[in-house]
């Protein structure tokens, strides 16, 4: 499998149009340092007054922000928002934050499309997906298959249900039918870095192998302002504002 490092890929801070030609062409960008480690430091400690750290389950938190104010912080930093503002081609609200405690032993996700479920345009729809730990393939770190974005939504297939200790339950359900010209890549980032996902994009997570190695992520859904959305049920949807 291919391996990429957050460095290696161009910079938005450095050459927005590079760097955008380079989403365009891939379906995904990593932007290095997006956050400071303190600023992470703080989503982590917050992170300690969600219900699922109370109880010592660590399953995902969906919206975290409805708990803990800071989160709504991390939704409208101007850096991410400004970015997502390129990918789309205007305007955005925010539309749902998932915050991951990615415990040792947690199984990754399956291939999905993000659109899936949000349901919106091709192009209006993309997700923000902030490291907060240093990232690699041992402890869950993403796999993208670049130009999937040109797909329209895949057929998926239903799988079967492993352990799914410390995992969002809808994780393992089911996953895309992939065609098979595409060829994965592991993407490696350190902490503080945004992998900026099109809606469309094939992605999926490794498992966390180790033993002692946390992976902390903030996931983030931004849609073009006036584009529609499924809201879902259980997720519940809604358009946030970002600016002001």
């Amino acid at each position: 499998m291919i391996q990429i490092k957050a460095k290696s890929k161009v910079s938005f801070r450095t050459d927005s149009e590079a760097a955008l030609a380079s989403y365009l062409e891939s379906g995904f960008h990593v932007e290095p340092d997006v956050l400071t480690p303190s600023q992470c430091d703080e989503l982590l400690l917050a992170a300690q007054n969600l219900p699922s750290y109370q109880d010592g389950t660590l399953v995902p938190v969906m919206n975290p922000h409805q708990v803990e104010p800071l989160f709504l912080n991390a939704l409208r930093n101007c850096a991410i928002v400004e970015i997502v503002e390129k990918l789309v081609s205007g305007p955005v609200n925010g539309l749902q934050m998932q915050f991951f405690f990615g415990r040792p032993g947690t199984p990754g996700f399956t291939m999905h499309q993000d659109n899936f479920y949000v349901q919106s345009k091709q192009d209006a729809f993309a997700s923000a997906w902030v490291a907060l730990a240093d990232v690699s393939p041992e402890n869950g770190g993403l796999v993208v298959y670049p130009g999937t974005h040109r797909e329209p939504l895949l057929p998926t297939e239903v799988v079967e249900q492993p352990d799914n200790l410390g995992q969002d339950p809808n994780a393992n359900r089911q996953q895309v039918v992939l065609p098979k010209s595409y060829q994965p890549v592991d993407v490696s980032v350190t902490k503080g870095s945004v992998v900026f996902i099109h809606g469309h994009v094939v992605h999926k997570s490794h498992n966390n192998s180790t033993t002692d190695k946390f992976r902390q992520a903030l996931l983030m859904l931004y849609v073009r302002k006036g584009e529609p959305f499924r809201p879902g049920f259980g997720n519940k949807r809604s358009e946030i504002e970002v600016y002001g």
